[in-house]
């Protein structure tokens, strides 16, 4: 039989072949139970890149192994913006006047979560704006601020006050009254150092938060739940609600579906909660 009429069959894969793909198949599985990372072009092409890791990675996937944590550094996304998505916080701001005058009264710090905080500038971007509205509308409000990550060199940068310069000109987003909060002597990009003390920065997974975190006024987790799952997606809204305040508000990204359940939509992909 002349060879072009033979049917085709594939080439029987090597041993390296067969070890590489069980171990791409492994680290896929241990990232979805990690973080819930769905399958992505993006993500396949950052795993090739990290291929060196995956013959490290122990059975159990757990954040706390070296080798898991390291291809977590290599693949998760690492960077964000100050003052991302303006309509958005604008809104928010218009409901923290009453949030710190609650807190006020009843003797505690109004709370906000930047989920999925990467290098901090969302977590920046909300203490530069809970504390002036604090000043402006409740003096004496205690305000604190947590950044939560899986990423530890995005954590790093964060913990630091470094106020990332890769992406052009930082503080080119930020408007007027706030510019003082994030702008140093000759318009360098610099915490002040109010801002410092009421941030910090922790890691974990937002599939398992730890309840040591409490419980929170306002919490934003955007630009995350597009990298997940369907099912990581649901475990991680479900857990944020769990530790959201009767009365508090969160805000996802504007692609994200809604939450539904005791939350309602007030527009720009920010929902009151109870």
């Amino acid at each position: 039989m002349p060879p072009w009429l033979r049917p085709w069959r594939p080439e029987p894969l090597s041993r390296p072949d067969i070890l590489a793909g069980n171990a791409l198949h492994h680290a896929q599985a241990g990232l979805r139970a990690l973080a819930g990372l769905a399958p992505s072009p993006v993500l396949q092409s950052r795993l090739e890149r990290a291929s060196a890791i995956l013959a490290k990675l122990p059975r159990q996937p757990r954040i706390e192994d070296a080798n898991w944590a390291a291809l977590l550094d290599a693949v998760t996304v690492q960077e964000t913006l100050l003052f991302r998505s303006p309509a958005q916080l604008e809104l928010i701001e218009r409901r923290l006047p009453p949030l710190l005058l609650q807190a006020r009264a009843e003797g505690r710090p109004l709370r906000l979560l930047s989920a999925g905080c990467a290098t901090g500038e969302e977590a920046f971007t909300l203490a530069a704006i809970c504390l002036h509205q604090a000043q402006t509308h409740a003096p004496g409000a205690d305000v604190e601020v947590v950044g939560v990550d899986i990423s530890r060199p995005a954590l790093r940068s964060a913990a630091e006050g470094v106020i990332s310069l890769r992406l052009g000109a930082p503080l080119a987003g930020v408007p007027a009254q706030y510019r003082p909060w994030l702008e140093g002597e000759g318009g360098k990009p610099i915490l002040h150092s109010s801002l410092r003390a009421i941030l910090r920065f922790e890691r974990a997974s937002l599939l398992e938060l730890p309840a040591s975190l409490g419980e929170f006024d306002v919490i934003l987790c955007r630009n995350v739940l597009i990298y997940m799952d369907d099912l990581a997606r649901r475990q991680v809204i479900a857990g944020l609600a769990v530790r959201l305040r009767p009365g508090g508000v969160l805000a996802l990204g504007v692609t994200d579906s809604a939450p539904g359940g005791s939350f309602r939509p007030a527009g720009h992909a920010v929902f009151d909660h109870g």
